[in-house]
């Protein structure tokens, strides 16, 4: 019973850390930023308090090698190649910090009870966000290695730092496997929220709103621009509501949305519900004859798609943007969105282009 549950657990973190890695990412990477350069400037403070103090004096080799390893960990990550090694950078740092406690407590203060290593066994379960089993087994790891040297190298303390390092070890991982689970709920919790403020509930699409906030990203310099804009109108979707109900168009329309689905799956599109029966795509990396033989496939995937047991046909303008420099997007889709009024005019169930703008 007990297993199932922790296997449970288990599949559960599994499932919402895949969900939400780019979030669990951004926060990791942010806290071994910050544990790295805490890390090396405390490591600083006793070396300046040497002069006063025998003891530390002893151990300013030891403080400078952590301090430098600290420092050494926090500019090789800022570099863009080792974006990707963060998980393993924050296990790194957690083993320098681990290393130092244990050197203090069994080397450098054999004749002292550990203390340093208290707070390291307490601070890392609440560190980062991995699989709270690793991270157990992290600590465990540890605490074992502390205890096989402390009954070696003193023994008089061995049994005392055993159960000291124990307790705040139990504690430790207690309450960072919840923070852990609060930390993912947080993020599920956002994701779900972001998802139900970019999507269209009737067709699973992205919304209106969605559009417009890749427009105006679209606007920054790094940003992937689309090489086309289609507008896709469903012909005589008005004319289907008034004979078989409003009920029966939302369900249309909720087939449509699976066939656009389906469609970008092949394809470099991203579809978004413009408005009522109107739908509009991004298009990357396509050149304008391939763009035109998309739009024409998609044409006749809808046409020969059987939606709710009824059959369809739109109507697609293309607006093509290719590598030219796009001011406003928005007049990209007013050109893709006349071009769909041409497809209309034209008779229906076609795919027209609409001729690049001229330049003054």
């Amino acid at each position: 019973m007990k297993k199932g549950l922790l296997l449970k657990k288990e599949k559960d973190y599994l499932r919402l850390a895949a969900l939400n890695r780019k979030a669990i990412s951004e926060y990791n990477g942010k806290m071994l930023s910050a544990l790295t350069l805490i890390g090396g400037f405390l490591m600083l403070l006793p070396v300046l308090s040497a002069p006063f103090s025998k003891t530390k004096s002893d151990a300013i080799p030891t403080y400078l090698l952590a301090s430098a390893l600290f420092f050494i960990l926090f500019f090789l990550l800022k570099l863009s190649f080792m974006k990707k090694y963060v998980l393993g950078g924050l296990y790194i740092c957690f083993s320098v910090f681990f290393a130092f406690a244990i050197y203090l407590s069994v080397i450098h203060s054999p004749h002292m009870r550990a203390t340093v290593l208290l707070g390291a066994l307490c601070i890392m379960p609440l560190g980062f966000i991995d699989r709270p089993a690793r991270m157990n087994l992290f600590e465990a790891f540890w605490l074992a290695l502390h205890t096989i040297l402390a009954f070696y190298l003193k023994p008089q303390y061995a049994l005392d730092d055993f159960i000291n390092c124990l307790c705040f070890a139990i504690l430790g991982c207690f309450i960072g496997n919840i923070v852990v689970r609060v930390r993912l709920d947080s993020y599920e919790a956002r994701r779900l929220l972001t998802i139900e403020k970019e999507t269209d509930v009737l067709t699973g699409l992205f919304n209106r709103r969605k559009l417009f906030e890749t427009l105006a990203a679209l606007e920054t310099e790094n940003a992937q621009k689309p090489s086309g804009i289609l507008m896709i109108d469903i012909d005589h979707f008005k004319a289907f509501n008034d004979n078989y109900g409003h009920a029966a168009g939302d369900n249309l329309l909720s087939c449509f949305g699976e066939v656009l689905t389906k469609f970008s799956q092949n394809f470099r599109l991203q579809f978004y519900r413009y408005g009522g029966e109107e739908f509009a795509a991004m298009a990357y990396g396509y050149g304008e004859k391939e763009l035109l033989s998309i739009a024409e496939s998609l044409r006749i995937a809808v046409e020969s798609a059987v939606l709710d047991g009824h059959h369809v046909s739109v109507s697609i303008g293309v607006a093509y943007c290719g590598d030219k420099q796009v001011r406003n997007y928005e007049n990209e889709i007013d050109r893709a969105d006349k071009a769909a009024y041409s497809a209309k005019h034209a008779g229906r169930n076609k795919v027209c282009i609409e001729p690049p703008e001229t330049q003054d």
